[in-house]
């Protein structure tokens, strides 16, 4: 009896003694509180479902975390002066924003926690070692404690752990599928916020030269309303145009600043505020794949297919679980106290094959079996459906490719017709005196306009090549990243 009481003592005090000892070891943050382990639990306070907060900072609150605060205005120091280098090309910031981003992190850190999930699954193929004593009366024969030690050792399950390694293996596969798919995502958003600044970059420096000549040809107005050769009318139209003028660079600049701030985001850095240098030209990448691409490249697809592979090892694990598992058993077992007393012998051992299996489970097993196979089912038609997806996105970033680079030839014709336009109008104004100076006002505006068109024009076509060479799952290869490591992980074609 004393020995009992000593038991139920030593039971009791465990709760306290890791309480302590977590107190001890937790650094003075508080975290999110933790429920008891043990059967003390049922009179600690439980939240009940409809108490939970609802609210943003009550949710906040109840979660112990500090406010996230961000500023309106971003930094917009030279990050030179910050000790930091402005990448000098596209793709050195390209990989600049790979290894910040913490998307990827996020990515890389959950493969990793998948390749352990391989690991448990495997660890089925080994045995189980278990140890524990009971204490208190044993039937009529005295108190005491029974020590126990055993081991299991699976010998067929009919592919009940082969199918849980399969089920693991495929979602590792899945998770790196994701990585991949994670880092063409970061690829394309900075290779397109790189491509909308150069673009804006680019209209600014067009629209400050039309509005030099706008004031080229404002001086002109003028000299000759002061001569008496023209009415005030006509310096007044071009001081207007110069207005307009001026209100699109403000909407330019605008538009370049937000670009800026987005790619500061990815960067992890400020923008320098400089020209970006001359971009790669990607024509020659979609030229070599002779207008025929393999879709099984992209990670959506790779991710698709790895959710099949899950569902063919659940189905299979679901079908083992009708059949039994035979296994060795092997066990030690020793008599302490009084008990002991009442045996002929305080120890003994046992060496046995066990035959287990579960009879009925009230339907579960079959409905979870029907629920897998339609899974099965959907992940087919999930992939099938990708892949036309895929195919329709990747045959209209073709066909633009195509359509713009015509669109381009065209623009750099009309461009050349519209500046010897505006020469002879200009010589017309001066000497002949037949073009008045709306016409020169109008022809410097089409100049704008057609060199706008132009740009953009360019600008559409790089991003859709890009989107292109995105969806074919080319982007880590043109870019440089295949055979390198990324935030610790090599990537490999």
């Amino acid at each position: 009896m004393k020995q009992l009481f000593i038991t139920l003592c030593c039971v009791i005090s465990i709760p306290y003694a890791c309480a302590a000892e977590k107190n001890t070891l937790t650094s003075p943050q508080t975290d999110i509180s933790e429920a008891p382990g043990g059967f003390w639990g049922v009179f600690s306070k439980t939240p009940e479902p409809g108490s939970f907060p609802a609210g943003g900072s009550a949710l906040a609150d109840k979660l112990r975390i500090k406010p996230a605060e961000i500023e309106m205005q971003p930094a917009e120091q030279d990050p030179v002066s910050q000790g930091k280098t402005f990448p000098a090309d596209w793709q050195a910031a390209i990989h600049l924003a790979v290894s910040y981003h913490p998307s990827i992190s996020s990515s890389i850190a959950t493969l990793e926690s998948a390749g352990f999930g391989i690991d448990a699954a495997s660890a089925g193929y080994l045995p189980t070692i278990k140890a524990g004593i009971t204490s208190g009366r044993q039937q009529d024969e005295g108190s005491g404690q029974i020590a126990t030690v055993g081991l299991s050792q699976m010998l067929y399950d009919f592919g009940k752990t082969g199918s849980a390694v399969d089920q693991s293996s495929a979602k590792y596969m899945r998770q790196q599928a994701t990585v991949l798919l994670q880092i063409d995502t970061i690829i394309q958003q900075t290779a397109l916020a790189l491509n909308e600044v150069y673009r804006y970059s680019q209209l600014i420096d067009n629209n400050k030269k039309n509005i030099k000549s706008l004031r080229d040809i404002l001086k002109l107005t003028q000299m000759r309303a002061d001569a008496g050769a023209s009415t005030r009318v006509d310096p007044v139209q071009a001081l207007a145009r110069i207005e307009a003028a001026e209100a699109l660079q403000q909407e330019m600049e605008i538009k370049l600043q937000q670009n800026k701030d987005h790619l500061q985001l990815l960067l992890g850095q400020p923008v320098a505020e400089r020209h970006l240098s001359a971009l790669m030209d990607l024509q020659p990448l979609i030229e070599r794949q002779s207008k025929r691409i393999d879709l099984n490249r992209n990670p959506t697809i790779l991710v698709a297919q790895a959710d099949l592979a899950i569902a063919q090892a659940e189905l299979r694990s679901y079908k083992a679980q009708r059949y039994p598992t035979l296994s060795l058993e092997a066990n030690t077992n020793k008599y302490v106290g009084d008990i002991a007393n009442y045996q002929t012998r305080s120890q003994y051992q046992n060496v046995y094959l066990s035959l287990n299996s579960t009879l009925y489970q009230g339907g579960a097993l079959m409905a979870q079996e029907s629920a897998s196979a339609r899974a099965l089912e959907a992940a087919r038609a999930t992939i099938a459906s990708k892949k036309l997806e895929l195919t329709v996105q990747q045959r209209n970033y073709f066909q633009s490719v195509n359509g713009l680079n015509g669109n381009i030839s065209l623009l750099t014709k009309r461009m050349k017709s519209i500046t010897e336009t505006r020469v002879l109008y200009r010589e017309q104004y001066l000497s002949l005196g037949n073009r008045n100076a709306l016409d020169l006002l109008n022809a410097e505006q089409e100049i704008s306009r057609a060199e706008q068109d132009l740009i953009n024009a360019r600008r559409d076509l790089w991003a859709s090549a890009l989107n292109y060479i995105v969806l074919a799952g080319m982007a880590r290869d043109t870019f440089d990243f295949n055979n390198q490591v990324v935030q610790g992980l090599r990537i490999t074609p």
